[in-house]
């Protein structure tokens, strides 16, 4: 939609523009003469496929010149059919019908927005200094309507939130609950700049009612916000040219640099992937990890690099002012699902992205997603793409953010690739702290795991644990060993200890492990349930939230919050344990986890030096 009101539909096939369609029917029509946002999804290929069942179809519009907000209904016939959404004809005036409705406001960029029940539309704006000075309750920034074909639009809810807003949309999973972000103010109406709140309103009894709000301390002023389709994560980019991604449901942040002021944003819609863009025509993509994905303009000499300069490849004088995935794949094959097809037969995801420049012109960047991925770009196929070109700490960042609610089969695959790929390594200190941290996502979350997943996983994943155990063994690792014996707690991993360090001169250590051993032992045989059922195998759920505990994931490695409260690195370096000799002289074998979150006796950290790796070895 362009801001004349000019409706351009573009097809394409493969890497070739196929049919161009410019619609002049609302031209003329408009309450306005500037349209400065518009929600045409209802036209959209794999949205509509989404909508088939609904009869109203709409393209919301807000202006420039006056404070109102337009919808233009569609009365085509056929609305189930597939191909629906994707045609290319114009419209007819007799089967569009045009709807306005005051919302205020001065003359601002008013953004619009539609659930999808597609029945409630919001219209938002982000106050300036002035108006933050001079606010009132009577002028809103945030204005929920009704959209209906037979009573027209109505308002339903104007609200002035208490912060000036950077991001507004709809929850993915509450189709009245609406999602912000918003800049808190200081006295006197200035913005505090250095955190952002993000909060959750819901339509209920004729009103928006706030239900929450989380603030996110940030290093900077924020200048662009993105939330991922999932709503489980808020990306941010800052003025110090760098962004942050903040995790909502855990409160863990990762934070990474980038080589240019970002100023937009763009969420691949499988959540894997984000595109990152500045005024200057640069573009950036990180990984879920917050990794940076080397990328290349296909050629016959191809270069990798972090950034794209798009300037030496187009000469505009405009800056890049906007960054739009594609609904869909482009055409091709119809997939199982009757979409388009990837590479293997299955649905493809979309590998497009357009761009949209000041003053012109149109372009879109198609990815060559590959045939290993199935032409997919989801956070498993990332994962395992990473293992291919030997990135590890890069595969282990993917892994951290996947959400075991969400998709446990996908992160027991990517802890289950991980893990396998490290275990046929030799053992070397960088190695085992990402055995420790692949494994920590199950035994050591940010957050307690659900009663259910524990059960189901934790006979899997504690397979690997002990297969850890032995590399560490084989390795002679035998003090790391012990302690991931003692949280394993099984006799037979002691006696494996005891015999292995026996042969290799290890006495005392030797000695203490057949002790364990023999004591897991002598309290099963007493059937003290009490302490089998604490100490079987340690599960994220039988610790507090947040808490890091010596576990097979983590025998030697921080908190995933320790020393800090809101932000943590991609993937912190493990950090070296050693075990006194006095423990291990302990006739009772004190060794082991103490109740109430005691330190461990005898145990000593050196918190010395952390660091994450922000390189691509390979092109992706």
């Amino acid at each position: 939609m362009l801001s004349s009101g000019v409706l351009v539909t573009l097809s394409l096939s493969g890497p070739q523009l196929e049919h161009v369609c410019v619609d002049r029917t609302l031209v003329g029509r408009l309450p306005a003469g500037t349209v400065t946002d518009a929600d045409v999804s209802g036209l959209c290929g794999s949205v509509s496929r989404l909508l088939t069942l609904l009869t109203d179809r709409l393209i919301l519009l807000s202006f420039l010149e006056n404070g109102q907000a337009a919808a233009v209904f569609l009365n085509r016939k056929k609305q189930d059919s597939p191909e629906a959404g994707r045609r290319t004809d114009k419209l007819s005036p007799s089967e569009i019908k045009l709807l306005s409705v005051e919302v205020g406001g001065a003359k601002l960029r008013r953004r619009v927005a539609l659930n999808r029940l597609q029945d409630v539309a919001l219209c938002w704006w982000s106050r300036s200094a002035e108006d933050s000075r001079t606010s009132d309750e009577h002028r809103p920034d945030l204005v929920l309507i009704g959209c209906s074909a037979a009573e027209g639009l109505q308002v339903l809810s104007p609200v002035q939130t208490e912060g000036s807003l950077l991001d507004c949309c709809f929850s993915g999973s509450h189709h009245y609950q609406l999602l912000t972000v918003e800049v808190p103010g200081g006295p006197g109406g200035l913005s505090l700049g250095s955190c952002v709140d993000s909060c959750v309103y819901e339509y209920r009894r004729g009103r928006l009612h706030r239900l929450s709000a989380a603030r996110i301390p940030l290093p900077s002023p924020p200048v662009c916000c993105s939330r991922q389709r999932s709503d489980a994560a808020v990306l941010l980019g800052l003025q110090d040219s760098s962004v942050v991604l903040h995790d909502l449901g855990r409160g863990v942040s990762l934070h990474a640099s980038c080589a240019f002021p970002p100023t937009l944003l763009a969420w691949h819609p499988a959540g894997a992937m984000v595109v990152v863009g500045g005024e200057q025509q640069e573009l950036m993509c990180f990984d879920v990890g917050m990794a940076p994905l080397n990328v290349a303009l296909v050629a016959e000499e191809v270069v990798p690099t972090a950034t794209l300069q798009l300037t030496q490849h187009m000469s505009r004088s405009g800056g890049l002012r906007r960054l739009q995935w594609a609904a869909g794949a482009d055409a091709g094959p119809a997939g199982p699902d009757g979409g388009p097809a990837g590479p293997d037969g299955g649905p493809a995801g979309p590998d497009t992205l357009m761009l949209v420049f000041e003053g012109g012109p149109l372009a879109s960047l198609r990815f060559k997603l590959g045939a290993l991925t199935g032409g997919r770009l989801g956070p498993g196929e990332l994962l395992q793409q990473r293992l291919r070109c030997g990135q590890v700490r890069e595969a282990v960042g993917v892994l951290q953010a996947m959400d075991w609610s969400a998709a446990p089969e996908e992160v027991y695959g990517g802890l289950s690739a991980v893990t396998n790929h490290l275990l046929k390594l030799q053992l070397s200190a960088d190695r085992e702290a990402l055995l420790e941290a692949a494994l920590g996502v199950f035994y050591a979350p940010p957050a307690p795991l659900p009663e259910t997943l524990v059960l189901e996983y934790q006979e899997p994943v504690s397979t690997y644990a002990r297969r850890f155990f032995h590399h560490l063994l084989r390795h002679q690792r035998f003090e790391k060993a012990f302690l991931l014996a003692v949280d394993l707690q099984d006799s037979s991993l002691f006696m494996d200890l005891h015999y292995v360090a026996a042969d290799k001169g290890e006495v005392v250590l030797a000695d203490a492990a057949e002790r364990k051993a023999n004591e897991i032992r002598a309290a099963a045989g007493a059937g003290d349930d009490d302490l089998l059922r604490g100490r079987t195998v340690p599960t994220p759920s039988s610790h507090r939230p947040g808490e890091r505990n010596r576990t097979a994931a983590g025998a030697s490695s921080k908190p995933p919050t320790a020393g800090r409260t809101n932000q943590r690195r991609p993937l912190s370096v493990g950090v070296p344990v050693t075990v006194s000799p006095e423990m291990l002289k302990t006739p009772t074998g004190s060794v082991g986890r103490q109740e109430d979150g005691e330190n461990v006796s005898g145990l000593e950290e050196d918190r010395s030096g952390s660091g994450a790796v922000w390189t691509e070895e390979r092109q992706i």
